[in-house]
């Protein structure tokens, strides 16, 4: 088993998930970020998502979205956590996702299909999905749905989203059935354990902090697998979860 990289890339993640059979059927298309392939998810997809390959808390995260002639929204943080909410052309967000081409110094994007996650209202939906190893088996430890107020679609805990346990989730922003709830759940669940399953076998994770959102159809789709997940999230939502989380972690530690 290989060691944790500092920083595992979202690229190199896509490609290592894709290599299941069921987890390739639930992630987004992803390619490496360059000019080219912004014009192309653009005029293929009405939103698409640009993320830095490496950075995490919804810094240098960006929704792109198709607007009249050939304009486009782009809302986001840049990597240094400022809110961006412009309408510019293509070439115009290139520049501002590369300031610094002319120099030779280019930063390392990616760009994925825009899932359409979102409630009844038109808010944004993410899922956290937890999953431990406990003696050699993963296990979901935990799992919340959240939601953004703000049209960028980022529903990252530290850029203002909600957490709430997944029957409010489902029932109350989503309209699912009580005795439609549980496919989902077991979806999400089978999903997520089968990518970090994937990620384990890779690299020495004990844990996995897995983000989805559900298409029209309520099909999970994986956004990213965080190997260093927190769980703030938890100790809002339920501190009973929370609380389990943290007496796993304890006997994963003594199973060293």
């Amino acid at each position: 088993m290989k060691e944790v990289k500092e920083a595992f890339g979202k690229l190199e993640q896509y490609h290592l998930l894709k290599k299941d059979p069921l987890v390739r059927q639930h992630l987004p298309h992803t390619t490496n970020y360059s000019k080219e392939q912004l014009d192309c998810f653009a005029q293929a997809h009405p939103v698409v998502f640009i993320k830095h390959n490496t950075s995490g808390q919804g810094r240098g995260v960006y929704r792109l979205a198709r607007e009249e002639g050939a304009f486009y929204s782009l809302k986001g943080y840049s990597l240094q956590g400022e809110k961006i909410d412009q309408s510019m052309t293509l070439a115009d967000v290139h520049k501002t996702l590369q300031p610094f081409e002319r120099f030779g110094r280019t930063r390392p994007y990616i760009i994925q299909e825009g899932i359409n996650s979102v409630t009844t209202d038109g808010q944004h939906v993410n899922i956290r999905v937890h999953v431990q190893r406990m003696d050699g088996q993963a296990i979901v430890g935990g799992m919340y749905g959240s939601t953004a107020h703000e049209e960028n679609g980022i529903t990252n805990m530290r850029r203002g989203a909600d957490a709430m346990p997944m029957q409010r989730l489902l029932s109350r922003y989503l309209n699912v059935k009580p005795d439609e709830q549980q496919s989902i759940l077991k979806q999400l669940s089978a999903v997520s354990i089968s990518a970090a399953n994937l990620i384990a076998h890779q690299y020495d994770c004990r844990e996995c902090g897995v983000d989805l959102g559900l298409d029209k159809e309520l099909k999970p789709f994986i956004f990213e697998v965080n190997i260093t997940p927190g769980i703030g999230g938890f100790n809002k939502m339920d501190k009973r979860v929370w609380k389990q989380i943290i007496e796993n972690r304890k006997k994963m530690s003594t199973s060293l």
